[in-house]
């Protein structure tokens, strides 16, 4: 039995949820036992970063005591602090362009990355800057638990409503904002069009019709449960070195679900959308609108993408097969 410690950035921060916790059971079940140590404040919270670094101690001192400390990003966001004080051998696993971050992350990330055994990636965007500076890097990307995500209904007949999903953090809002002229008009057009929004806040300031637009508070219960409310899960994005850092999660919670996807074909996306039809990739704002409208009009459309997209999920980016993968990096690194 290898035993690792986790430490992760808070109990709702999807990185830690996604690409650390869903994996501790089938984990155990390859003989690699995870202790996961969640700091008191979220990683994400505003209180100013002595705090957070303060609050990963108990954790630095605790891992000593397994065979391998996993890192979920930088400890403290935007900031070098304990990472060259855990126990080797030691791994980062990232999912975002954490160089990005304010207000350090161009100086921090690089002495991260020299101070760790291992990095495991999302994608090969972020894996080749990790490169420059760790000597072995794993490209592993986010899964998806199939037990949860369960498949949408697919009636014989065409739903009453044309429902356009998006889910996301609060903070991500500036995406969504981007497109929301072209929402506004094909809800304008399209009678039997609404938007639903899943968040852990409502906006601050809507651009979109309060008629037509609901908004649901996230929960960890309910997150799956509504996607398959959806006909369509809509992934906009900015192409910039943040978002090129991304790894297209919500386009998989919405394939997951046998959701068609209307995406910014940047990074993760792109390669995704190139696996099957599972929706499309959209640039312009015409591109955008025209996507939906196609969809609007074609049940059937909508059901095979759906389908598609569910089948990509099950033979790529399933829970189960990447975790005998991240089993299989621990046993490496652990022999070491």
């Amino acid at each position: 039995m290898i035993t690792v410690a986790a430490l992760t950035a808070g109990v709702n921060t999807p990185s830690s949820r996604f690409r650390i916790r869903q994996y501790i059971p089938r984990l155990a079940k390859e003989g690699i036992k995870i202790c996961e140590h969640i700091p008191y404040f979220e990683k994400s919270c505003g209180l100013p970063s002595p705090f957070k670094t303060a609050a990963r101690i108990p954790a630095l001192i605790r891992s000593r005591e397994t065979d391998v400390v996993w890192v979920g990003k930088e400890l403290v966001k935007g900031y070098y602090t304990f990472e060259r004080l855990l126990k080797h051998p030691r791994m980062m696993d990232v999912d975002d362009a954490i160089w990005q971050n304010f207000p350090f992350g161009p100086w921090a990330a690089p002495k991260i990355a020299r101070s760790m055994d291992a990095i495991v990636a999302g994608n090969q965007y972020l894996a080749d800057y990790f490169s420059r500076y760790c000597q072995e890097v794993y490209v592993v990307p986010t899964a998806i638990d199939l037990e949860r995500y369960q498949l949408r209904n697919f009636p014989d007949i065409e739903p009453e409503k044309f429902i356009i999903g998006w889910t996301g953090l609060a903070c991500n809002y500036k995406y969504l904002k981007q497109i929301a002229p072209i929402l506004r008009q094909f809800l304008q057009d399209h009678d039997r069009a609404e938007i639903l929004i899943i968040s852990n806040r409502p906006m601050k300031q809507s651009w979109l019709p309060a008629e037509g637009t609901r908004f649901v508070c996230w929960n960890a219960e309910n997150e799956t449960v509504v996607l398959r409310e959806m006909s369509v899960g809509i992934m906009p994005l900015r192409n910039d070195k943040w978002s090129r850092g991304k790894c297209g999660f919500k386009m998989l919670q919405y394939m997951a679900t046998g959701l068609p996807v209307i995406v910014s074909p940047i990074g993760v996306n792109k390669e995704i959308l190139q696996k099957a039809e599972v929706g499309y990739g959209a640039e312009s704002a015409k591109d955008w609108y025209e996507a939906l409208d196609e969809l609007y009009h074609n049940w059937s459309g909508q059901k095979q993408m759906g389908l598609a997209g569910r089948k990509v999920i099950e033979e790529s980016y399933n829970n189960e097969i990447v975790s005998k993968e991240l089993a299989g990096i621990f046993r490496s690194i652990a022999g070491k």
